[in-house]
C-alpha cells in the first residue's frame, strides 16, 4: 500500500504532499480526504515541505553533481556528433548539406 501524507491546512483544507514535494491542495478535511482515497495510507503530518520552485536538490543528484563535475563540466566536453541536429535547429552547428 503506497504512503502519502496530508497536512491540515485549516478547518476544512488540507495539502497532499509525498514528503518531499507538495502535490495538491484540496478544499475538504483531512479525514474527507482519507475516506475519499482508502486504497492510500494516509498519515498526517504537522510539516509541509517546500512548494515545487523553492526545493532543494535530492542528495543523490548532489553527490552525482560532486563526481561528475556537474553541468558545465558536460557543457564543455567536445561533443561526439557536433553538427547532429543542426538541421532541425536543435543544436549549434552546420545544417546538413551546407
Amino acid at each position: 500500500m503506497k504512503t502519502l501524507y496530508l497536512y491540515r491546512s485549516g478547518d476544512n483544507t488540507c495539502v497532499s504532499h509525498d514528503s518531499y514535494i507538495q502535490m495538491g491542495a484540496m478544499s475538504h478535511s483531512v479525514e474527507h480526504h482519507i475516506k475519499l482515497n482508502p486504497t492510500i495510507n494516509w498519515i498526517e503530518t504537522y510539516w509541509l515541505p517546500d512548494v515545487f520552485m523553492h526545493r532543494y536538490k535530492r542528495a543523490t543528484f548532489q553527490a552525482h553533481e560532486r563526481v561528475s563535475g556537474g553541468k558545465d563540466s558536460i557543457e564543455t566536453r567536445p561533443r561526439d556528433f557536433p553538427d547532429e541536429g543542426a538541421s532541425r535547429g536543435l543544436l549549434s552547428g552546420k545544417p546538413v548539406g551546407d
